[in-house]
């Protein structure tokens, strides 16, 4: 992957004093593609990088791929900022304050990544800024897209996105045409991937304001002015229909439990709702899920008829609010006058005017006397999956297997997924499989609600895990395989799903992630070469066309779950193998693609599935057709000798194959050999 950016000629060893030298050298044509590698490269070279495709100005912006976020740990000062030992005045400037280690504002480079990971908007790497120290660190968080964006609205709409999530930043940051200095280290390095449609889709309710103000000397560089109110194209961050603001001033005073979270008045709300015994979590989902389906947020903020009340965020006249439990069991707080929908964690965030999400969290642990217990064993398991990302995201792995990349290019995203669904699902306990891979498990709804498709679309979520786990980059494990514990644990959770009225997506599916690493890719790469010589496709994926093609063997050890079916002829439980049905319209397909050989030397794929829509006897739908010649005719090709190519100009010519553009054929082998 390259990406088109302006990296600047002239490398550094420190801050440079001459901002102007350095935007005077990044014009818009010295803007060249880099790879990531290039780019992390000339940073640790002392080289300042323009992460867009635009010039001094932000009216020249033409592209970006990739995006920046500052965070140095300063700020304006205001009232409620105390000045300590841990919060100091910034040397020569006596309305801006920088928070040290020790400070609870402070945020190191290790909470900015913990928390990015917790938010699952993991940055592709980070590295520190020239003036980054133990005691106070600076950085630089470098997010890279899978594809270009070329409008300048979207572009600013994921600047802003990406700024409103990681809080507390360089208010410069907006700026689409603004350089970033090189730093000393890379201090974290995923290989991260953003999916561009995701990230597009997330930011989309984000509104750009501008306010007229005075514009930037230095308009570009790095360096902020003395008054943020200005900055040349001010612009601010609008969800909803109004900007949520807590408003306490109508709240009872009895009801205390509002201004309690807006003080933070930790001891107040540890005294009401902690328990006495501390509740351990296994991991950070465990922990996620209890927090969102377990408090209930209409007694946590004390409203008697929760189903209609006054906004909190807003003056609300009339009772425009309400807090009720989601399809999925999680308390939500909606108010159909400001537009603001928040579970636990929003209404935590927005009332306790909390910019650190990792405080947020700690608030609410806090309260209710809860904890994360992480192993050195857990630690060393997400550095795995971590490591997994990086190979999927930096080239690594299409070096080393270019066939199986190029088979599982377009499912990128839903791997990289999965293994975040694992990091957040990795416990104390050591749960591994035969290999010693951790396990982890997930039921079809809850993978399709993380990678934003239709929470029933069991199907299509089988088929991409499938795919990954012929590839040998997932694993599907049997039941007979997984630790009692774990069996127990997730059954449990499956049944007494509050979410699934009718049942039918309850059950859970057990999957453990190897390591990509030299060891294994010549494995990867085997099974690449054997999808693309079987002829496999997505459409015709399913457990029958690899039973078909490979024998029971390969299809129990991608469907391990569905080994075995009821036979109601015999009442007993029988080895699965093809239906009857299946295999009727197999042995029709056989002789469709015959009959063609009898007159002609080849048959058109789509001929055959016009044969088969066309048979009185099947009487199938044209999909239905396509699906089963997918699933059928890697055996059938293997059975008979036959190949499936695609048939360019010079074929076309020498079979005399009248059709429109280059279709798939099936040919003889022997046929082949003459081609």
């Amino acid at each position: 992957m390259n990406i088109k950016c302006i990296i600047d000629t002239v490398s550094y060893k420190s801050k440079p004093q001459n901002g102007g030298a350095v935007t005077n050298r990044m014009t818009l044509d010295t803007a060249k593609e880099y790879s990531i590698e290039e780019i992390k490269d000339s940073i640790l070279k002392g080289k300042t990088i323009r992460p867009s495709y635009c010039g001094s100005r932000e009216e020249q912006w033409k592209s970006q791929q990739m995006f920046m976020i500052d965070i140095d740990n300063e700020a304006n000062l205001s009232d409620d900022i105390i000045l300590n030992d841990y919060v100091k005045l910034v040397e020569g400037k006596k309305n801006k304050v920088r928070f040290l280690v020790g400070s609870e504002q402070h945020r190191s480079y290790n909470d900015i990544i913990n928390y990015c990971k917790e938010i699952n908007l993991i940055p592709n790497f980070v590295y520190t800024s020239f003036n980054h120290k133990e005691e106070q660190h600076k950085m630089r968080l470098v997010y890279v897209l899978d594809n270009v964006i070329t409008d300048k609205d979207t572009a600013k709409r994921i600047q802003l996105y990406l700024m409103d999530c990681i809080g507390d930043i360089d208010i410069q940051c907006k700026n689409l045409n603004r350089f970033y200095y090189a730093g000393k280290e890379i201090v974290f390095d995923s290989g991260n991937i953003l999916d561009s449609n995701n990230i597009i889709e997330l930011s989309k309710d984000i509104s750009i304001v501008s306010t007229p103000s005075k514009a930037n000397k230095d308009n570009g560089s790095e360096k902020c002015p003395p008054n943020n109110k200005e900055i040349y194209n001010n612009s601010y961050i609008i969800r909803g229909t109004k900007t949520p603001k807590p408003d306490n001033t109508d709240i009872k005073d009895d009801n205390y439990t509002i201004k309690a979270i807006s003080n933070r008045d930790i001891e107040y709300l540890k005294n009401k709702y902690g328990s006495g015994e501390k509740k351990i979590f296994n991991n950070n989902q465990e922990f996620v899920d209890y927090i969102r389906k377990e408090i209930n947020l209409g007694e946590l903020l004390e409203f008697k008829y929760p189903k209609s009340i006054r906004c909190i965020f807003h003056e609300d006249n009339n009772n425009s609010a309400s807090i009720f439990q989601a399809d999925d069991g999680a308390w939500i707080y909606k108010c159909f006058g400001c537009g603001v929908t928040y579970n636990i964690l929003g209404v935590i965030e927005v009332l306790g005017k909390f910019r650190s999400r990792p405080k947020a969290y700690r608030f609410i642990r806090e309260i209710f006397n809860l904890e994360i217990q992480e192993t050195e064993w857990q630690k060393e398991q997400k550095e795995i999956l971590l490591e997994n990302m990086k190979v999927l995201n930096n080239g690594e792995l299409e070096q080393n297997c270019p066939q199986t990349f190029k088979n599982i290019k377009s499912n990128l995203k839903y791997i990289n997924q999965l293994l975040l669904i694992a990091m957040d699902n990795v416990t104390t306990e050591r749960m591994i499989d035969n290999d010693n891979n951790v396990l982890f498990f997930a039921s079809n709804k809850f993978i399709a609600k993380q990678l934003g498709m239709k929470e029933d679309n069991s199907k299509e979520i089988s088929k991409k895990t499938t795919l990954l786990a012929y590839h040998k980059l997932l694993n599907k494990v049997d039941n007979s395989e997984v630790p009692e514990d774990l069996l127990k644990r997730s059954q449990a959770i499956s049944i007494n799903s509050p979410d699934d009225k009718n049942k039918k997506y309850r059950h859970v599916n057990y999957y453990s992630i190897p390591s990509y690493n030299n060891m294994l890719f010549p494995e990867i790469e085997q099974q690449g070469q054997a999808w693309k010589e079987n002829n496999y496709t997505i459409k015709g994926l399913s457990r029958e066309m690899f039973f078909r093609k490979e024998g029971q063997k390969t299809a129990d050890w991608l469907y391990p779950q569905y080994k075995q079916v009821y036979d109601k002829q015999q009442e007993t439980i029988v080895d699965r193998t093809t239906t009857y049905r299946s295999d009727k319209r197999t042995e029709i397909i056989v002789h469709i693609i015959l009959w063609y050989f009898d007159e002609i030397n080849y048959c058109l794929e789509k001929d055959i599935v016009c044969e088969i829509v066309l048979d009185q006897e099947l009487r199938i739908k044209r999909s239905e057709a396509e699906r089963q010649l997918k699933k059928s005719l890697p055996e059938i090709l293997d059975a008979y000798g036959l190949s499936r190519i695609r048939a360019n100009k010079q074929i076309k010519e020498k079979l005399g194959i009248v059709s429109n553009g280059y279709p798939f054929i099936i040919v003889k082998n022997d046929t082949l050999e003459t081609l």
